[in-house]
């Protein structure tokens, strides 16, 4: 009998759940039109299955593993065109460069991953989410799982979900099922299209500044794109008539929640 490396064994309190099904990992990889000009970011790379899988399409894959007890499994791989970072890849993508990330993320950093994608410039992501996640993404205003979370996600990014991942694709088994969801940035032409979408994204951009410079700069860069151009003087009077409160204006723009973003966009679009 041969014996278990247990050293390699996925431990479901490290949030450790690694896809068992083959046919899974190739539909995944495959909406991900990987070509030989893309650079492929992968999280969480574990026992190698997607890894193998995504350098076999001759792009440039950075797969990123946090635990080094794989290094052995994943060492294996080999192949010019794969690097293996041993590092936990909310420290490290900032750094990356890459153009589509493909990824079996784990659970626990679904959100923060989210928030690390919102001022990247990248192609798409094709991720494998929890299902209750992904209904917060694509919750719309006044569903109970609506949050801030899919207010951001709605100004940032198109999100569709591609097909469902039963738990038992994975080992060890998760609680909950999964999906596979496809994550692009909106263009230029999709936010022009809805200007409210275009001036929230910009302030959630400016985290450190108040309320009413972020709404400044974001009104002069929108009439960039729209119109001959507002001045800082002639965007403060604008902001002036839609009549923001001043204890809102006075906000960090990190600081505000959802309500808060909620009353922006109605003044947004009652003054457009």
């Amino acid at each position: 009998m041969k014996e278990e490396n247990f050293s390699e064994v996925p431990n479901p309190s490290k949030d450790q759940h690694f896809m068992t099904n083959g046919t899974t990992v190739e539909k995944i990889v495959e909406a991900a039109g990987i070509n030989a000009k893309d650079v492929v970011l992968e999280i969480g790379a574990g026992s190698g299955i997607l890894t193998e899988r995504l350098a076999a399409k001759h792009a440039k894959v950075i797969a990123v593993e946090i635990d080094s007890r794989f290094s052995k499994t994943l060492g294996r791989l080999g192949g010019k065109n794969l690097e293996i970072v041993y590092a936990n890849a909310l420290d490290v993508i900032d750094e990356i460069a890459f153009n589509k990330m493909v990824a079996n993320i784990p659970y626990s950093i679904c959100e923060p991953l989210l928030g690390k994608l919102y001022s990247r410039q990248f192609d798409l992501a094709v991720l494998s989410v929890p299902e209750n996640f992904y209904r917060i993404l694509s919750s719309v205003h006044g569903e109970k799982t609506y949050s801030i979370l899919s207010l951001r996600s709605e100004v940032f990014f198109k999100i569709d979900m591609k097909f469902r991942i039963p738990a038992e694709d994975f080992d060890p088994v998760p609680r909950t099922g999964s999906v596979a969801i496809v994550i692009t940035p909106l263009g230029r032409y999709e936010l022009m299209e809805s200007p409210d979408k275009f001036v929230l994204r910009e302030v959630m951009l400016q985290r450190k500044k108040k309320l009413k410079n972020a709404l400044m700069e974001a009104l002069i860069n929108l009439n960039k794109n729209t119109g001959p151009g507002l001045t800082k003087k002639s965007a403060l009077a604008v902001i002036a008539k839609m009549h923001i409160g001043a204890a809102l204006l006075d906000k960090k723009t990190e600081t505000m929640n959802l309500n808060d973003f909620l009353e922006l966009r109605s003044r947004l679009k009652s003054f457009s």
